[in-house]
């Protein structure tokens, strides 16, 4: 050990870190109460891109310590193992490094040379200080979960789709977008549907006597859960008072009533209330491949990726609204024009939308109102389905402070440019938590 820490590499690396050690010392004890806000928030963009760059060295430490098997030298069981003891992390750290190290590099063959990077660009945006951890871990866990018989190239285009949503989106928004990506590339997932709806439960537990409440617990299949969804996702958005205030429900508390004014009007056979007046309906997005001549994979308007299976049965048993889309994305055979929004030209925006279209917004279509992205007054845009897009209250409110650049995209996709504040280069963004584009083909 002595005489690794004294060859040359070692002894520049210890430099380099004494260095950095005190510089960030230094940085700690900065005044930040005195810098202006758009300075501060420059430093903070700044600082995390360095915690960034610690994570690839990090990982090209730990490529070192697994492949020259430091572990076993160790009377480790694991490379895991040892970086806990060594490091003193905790077990789940140990691990993702480890499956970062072996993913994203080259590895030493027992007979020599060396096999190919399994993530080369992943590897390449962590090398650039792209990405955090939790990102890593998403990008390596999606990888893993598609299927064996994928083509070559459609991997290789679903790893630079991770790695681009990964470099735009917080963590939380990632998941929802790479869950979604794999489906798309695997929508059966091995899954048997009628096995899953045979496991679904619901149980009524014991009234608690001091709070009056009594738990309930459950888990639904696929399909339960988007007709759930659906009938509950209306009543239980944020009703303000009259006198403008914001709804003081937490969304949990929302949900349950809203679960509870389901039940009650359909113990009295009242209908279910809808959009526009018309009852809930299941629309399933369905993109077309003129030049297969095959349809791809269905979409709800919540994002949830169909199995053929579970389409073949809402298309027997429920109400489903088919829309059938173009090589575009854009909607097929409905109105536009008209001086509000009508409801096909709405249902047309859901379609392409399928929720609040400000980047990185979750809300569903029944939270939304349809703004114009050329304001109708001061700009006398027309009220048409070029010129509107989903926006919750929230950023609908946002928008109109004028600081996001709302517009529609040469390919007819609504996009946001953000405040110099938020990026110095002003790149325009879109909402990728609701929809992919373009959808990978899935094999």
């Amino acid at each position: 050990m002595s005489t690794a820490l004294a060859s040359p590499t070692a002894t520049h690396g210890r430099a380099l870190l004494a260095r950095i050690a005190e510089q960030l010392e230094a940085l700690g004890r900065l005044a930040y109460g005195q810098v202006a806000a758009e300075e501060l928030q420059d430093l903070a963009r700044s600082t995390e891109a360095v915690a960034r760059l610690v994570l690839a060295v990090q990982v090209a430490q730990t490529v070192a310590i697994d492949q020259r098997g430091l572990a076993t030298a160790a009377s480790c069981p694991s490379t895991a193992s040892l970086l806990r003891q060594l490091l003193r992390i905790p077990a789940h750290e140990a691990r993702s490094r480890v499956r970062a190290a072996r993913a994203t590099r080259p590895r030493d063959l027992p007979s020599g040379g060396e096999a190919p990077a399994e993530l080369p660009l992943l590897g390449a945006a962590v090398d650039s200080g792209l990405l955090d951890r939790s990102h890593l871990d998403t990008v390596i866990a999606t990888m893993h979960r598609l299927p064996t018989a994928l083509a070559d190239d459609v991997r290789v285009e679903a790893e630079q789709q991770l790695v681009s949503y990964a470099t735009d989106l917080e963590p939380d928004q990632f998941r929802k977008v790479a869950a979604h990506l794999a489906e798309v590339l695997d929508p059966d997932g091995g899954l048997d549907q009628d096995a899953a709806a045979a496991r679904a439960e619901f149980t009524i537990g014991v009234r608690n006597a001091a709070t009056g409440l009594t738990p309930v617990h459950g888990r639904l299949d696929d399909l339960s859960v988007e007709t759930l969804r659906l009938a509950i996702d209306g009543l239980a958005a944020p009703r303000p008072a009259s006198d403008g205030v914001p709804d003081p429900r937490p969304p949990a508390v929302r949900r349950a009533h809203a679960l509870i004014e389901v039940i009650r009007r359909a113990v009295g056979h009242a209908d279910l209330p809808g959009h526009g007046g018309r009852r809930p309906q299941i629309t399933v997005t369905v993109p077309w491949d003129p030049a297969r001549r095959q349809l791809g994979a269905a979409v709800t308007d919540s994002g949830a990726t169909l199995t053929a299976r579970t389409l073949r049965q809402l298309l027997c048993d429920a109400d489903v609204l088919p829309a059938v889309l173009g090589g575009d994305s854009q909607v097929l055979d409905l109105g536009r024009s008209t001086r509000t929004f009508s409801r096909a030209i709405r249902r047309a925006i859901t379609i392409r939308d399928r929720g609040c279209a400000f980047p990185g917004c979750d809300r569903p279509p029944s939270w939304t109102d349809v703004h114009h992205l050329r304001f109708w007054t001061r700009d006398l845009g027309p009220t048409s389905y070029d010129n509107g897009c989903l926006l919750c209250p929230y950023h609908h409110a946002e928008i109109h402070k004028e600081q996001w650049q709302a517009r529609m995209s040469t390919d007819g996709v609504p996009e946001f440019v953000p405040p110099r504040w938020i990026d110095p280069e002003r790149r325009p963004r879109r909402n990728t938590v609701h929809h992919l584009a373009p959808v990978l083909e899935p094999p």
